[in-house]
């Protein structure tokens, strides 16, 4: 079982998790220096009766929430942190609304340094905070780490939360969102993650999604103990054989061959958090969070024009990658600017029709799946377009958008730029635009800026040999890529959102 803790940065999580567990979850020089979780941590817990359960460590810092949101993929139960001193804060509130559209049933609420006094009305804040939630009812507990105050307390409440937690059922195919990668010298390529769907065994074969990569379990651990197979709910650490360092990141997916569904279009159930600072319009950009992995992505809106804050519909997410998902899975989704969290929801269907936004049979199908009825047919509900009678890309436009995109290399024009330089053929620019996107051919580096994706690949095989996992600034990017500032912010922040880099204060690093 995997038990996760949550809350705002500095409202001491780690130190709760070494208090309960002897184990100091942050583990890179980097986060020990600044007093700051960067990266997930992950430690055992002996409850009393026995019971071990596995626990995430998630960061609290906002810079840090997709960090937080690969950790949450798998997490039963959760201890929200909330120091007794201050109260509710802005990433409780954040944190607790993700896991919340995750679906978790349920936790404890820890109130922190205790020692340090506990702020008049905190109770009473927290109650308010939580209510409505999956927390509603959960214990609240004062806690130190100095003192020891509240921790035996605390043990004694998650033994009895997990005894009345139904164990996951083994559904035959398993799942592991992968949240690190790193190489051990005489054993190669290991990942870690938490294992889902069903067990895994030492000389399965397992596919890298999204990719097309095979695999085998050469073998299998968790929190350091060798196993032949573990069941869901395990932290896992998979030692890989036939792949290299290289070609497996997180936010990759390790499942049976034939287990997921490749899909850039989703129809899906949205709902739009009653705090989220603006409404999710018709076309918005969104960042898409699924499992480990981060996405941009069209919203493109399902009978309506415009979801309020608190409001629920469905919609279609258009991913500028593919995505190796299942029917039911949950995502969260965020704004593009100002990153902040908006809503999420659920997965209904992993190949929908493009066409039919406003139709009342699509959408009664997609009530019938967000309610749990099994479809006989999912045959397109939206009426067929008649065939096009010109082909949907214009191989020639496409050769001119080519030529551009080469010789702009790293610094290209705006999409609007380009359709511009087409008068009266800007459609097909954009039809051609999109399709040199999908083929990979341009790299999708914002929604408004397409780049010549051979550039993009080289820029990064430049950038790691000079810098390998080592931290550097956006300046030294700048310069060795020989861009402007804009342009090499573009492309950082494009590899931050598909995990090729981490940002991690003023600098990044190669994941």
């Amino acid at each position: 079982m995997i038990l996760g803790t949550a809350g705002h940065v500095d409202h001491g999580k780690t130190a709760l998790v070494k208090a309960l567990t002897g184990v100091d979850t942050d583990r890179l020089a980097e986060e020990r220096r600044r007093g700051l979780t960067i990266e997930l941590g992950f430690a055992p817990l002996t409850l009393p009766g026995g019971q071990m359960v596995s626990i995430v460590d998630v960061p609290g810092h906002e810079k840090f929430v997709p960090t937080m949101l690969s950790g949450c993929a798998g997490m039963d139960l959760v201890v929200l942190a909330i120091a007794a001193d201050q109260g509710p804060m802005p990433q409780t509130r954040e944190h607790l609304a993700i896991l919340s559209l995750l679906g978790l049933k349920g936790g404890v609420i820890a109130l922190t340094r205790a020692d340090l006094g506990i702020k008049p009305g905190v109770e009473e804040q927290v109650r308010a905070l939580v209510k409505g939630t999956f927390l509603e009812d959960a214990l609240i507990i004062p806690t130190s780490v100095v003192t020891g105050e509240g921790l035996d307390e605390l043990k004694r409440a998650l033994a009895e939360l997990v005894q009345k937690t139904p164990e996951r059922s083994d559904r035959g195919d398993y799942r592991l969102h992968v949240d690190r990668v790193f190489s051990v010298a005489g054993s190669g390529t290991v990942v870690t993650g938490t294992l889902t769907g069903g067990s895994l065994r030492r000389g399965d074969r397992v596919r890298l999604w999204p990719g097309d990569k095979i695999a085998r379990v050469r073998g299998l651990q968790s929190h350091g103990t060798d196993q032949e197979e573990l069941a869901p709910g395990s932290r896992a650490a998979v030692n890989l054989a036939g792949v290299d360092r290289g070609e497996v990141s997180r936010g990759d997916t390790l499942a049976p061959a034939e287990g997921l569904t490749l899909t850039r279009r989703l129809d899906v159930a949205l709902r739009v958090l009653p705090q989220a600072p603006y409404a999710v319009k018709n076309n918005s950009a969104l960042h898409l969070h699924h499992g480990g992995r981060a996405l941009m992505c069209r919203c493109i809106l399902l009978g309506r024009d415009r979801l309020e804050p608190g409001e629920e519909g469905f919609a279609q997410l258009r991913l500028d990658q593919p995505l190796a998902a299942l029917r039911g899975d949950r995502f969260v989704v965020r704004f593009f600017s100002p990153v902040v969290t908006v809503g999420g929801g659920v997965i209904l269907d992993l190949e929908p029709p493009v066409k039919g936004r406003m139709d009342p049979a699509r959408l009664t199908r997609l009530a019938a799946l967000a309610a749990g009825e099994k479809l006989s047919c999912p045959a397109e509900t939206a009426p067929k377009a008649p065939p096009p009678s010109t082909p949907e890309t214009d191989p020639a436009m496409e050769m001119k958008l080519c030529e551009i995109y080469r010789a702009a290399g790293l610094e290209p024009p705006t999409n609007e730029e380009v359709e511009r330089a087409f008068p009266g053929r800007e459609a097909a620019c954009r039809r051609a635009g999109r399709a040199l996107a999908d083929k990979g051919v341009l790299t999708p580096l914002s929604p408004k800026v397409r780049a010549w994706g051979e550039s993009c690949l080289e820029a990064q095989s430049r950038m790691k040999a000079r810098f390998g996992t080592g931290m550097f600034t956006l300046a030294q990017a700048r310069d060795m890529l020989g861009v402007s500032r804009k342009y090499a912010l573009l492309l950082l922040e494009y590899w931050d959102r598909v995990r090729i880099t981490q940002k991690i204060g003023e600098g990044r690093r190669f994941l």
